[in-house]
C-alpha cells in the first residue's frame, strides 16, 4: 500500500514513488490529493463503534490498512511536518486508535512493515525526524512493528536526486520487505 501525501502532481514525490513502485507487485496506491478526505471532527463517535461517522474516500484506505502487510508513506516535508493532506488522513485513523485502546480490538501485526520516505528542500534533519513521528504514531496504532525511514534532503527538483544512490536505496527497501520477521 502506497500513500502519497504530496499535493503536487508530477513533482519530486511522484518522481520518487514511480522509481520505487517499479520494482513492486500488486501495488495499491492512494494519491491523497485526488481523494475526498475530510478532516477529523474530534467528535469521538469512533470511540463507541470503532468506525468513523464521516463517509468519504477514507473508507477505501481503512479497508486497505486492515488488509495490507506492507506500507509505504511518501511525503514532502513542510515546516517540519508531513503535508496537511497526509496529516488529515493520519488524524482520520482515530477509529483504529479507539478500537485498540478503548474497544480492545487490535489488528494482527502478522509481520507488517512500513517505509517512510520524506523529501524536502532543506538539510535540517530535525524537521524530517519530526515529520516521521506523525507517521510512526499511526504505524504504532495499526500494529506495524518494523519501520524503515529514508530522508531525501536538499531536493528542489528531480535532478537533485542524483546526490543519492536511489538504486541502492531501492535494493535496501526490497531486502527490508522481503526479510521474514523473526517474531
Amino acid at each position: 500500500m502506497v500513500i502519497n501525501g504530496s499535493p503536487n502532481a508530477g513533482g519530486n514525490t511522484d518522481f520518487l514513488i514511480d522509481r520505487f513502485v517499479t520494482f513492486l507487485d500488486n501495488v495499491i496506491r492512494f494519491d491523497l490529493r485526488e481523494m475526498n478526505i475530510s478532516p477529523c471532527r474530534g467528535c469521538e463517535k469512533c470511540s463507541l463503534t470503532g468506525n468513523c461517522i464521516i463517509r468519504d474516500d477514507m473508507y477505501q484506505i481503512y479497508e486497505e490498512i486492515e488488509a495490507c502487510k506492507y506500507f509505504l508513506f511518501f511525503s514532502p516535508v513542510f515546516f517540519g511536518g508531513v503535508t496537511s493532506t497526509l496529516k488529515s488522513a493520519i488524524d482520520r485513523c482515530q477509529p483504529f486508535w479507539a478500537r485498540k485502546n478503548i474497544l480492545g480490538k487490535k489488528i494482527d501485526n502478522n509481520g507488517r512493515k512500513a517505509l517512510i520516505v520524506l523529501i524536502g528542500g532543506t538539510s535540517f534533519a530535525k524537521g524530517y525526524e519530526c515529520a516521521a513521528l506523525s507517521v510512526r504514531w499511526l504505524l504504532n496504532v495499526i500494529e506495524v512493528p518494523e519501520v524503515k525511514s529514508l530522508f531525501y534532503m536538499n531536493i528542489e527538483n528531480n535532478k537533485d536526486f542524483s546526490k543519492y544512490n536511489l538504486e541502492n536505496d531501492i535494493d535496501s527497501v526490497m531486502d527490508f520487505f522481503s526479510e521474514e520477521s523473526e517474531k
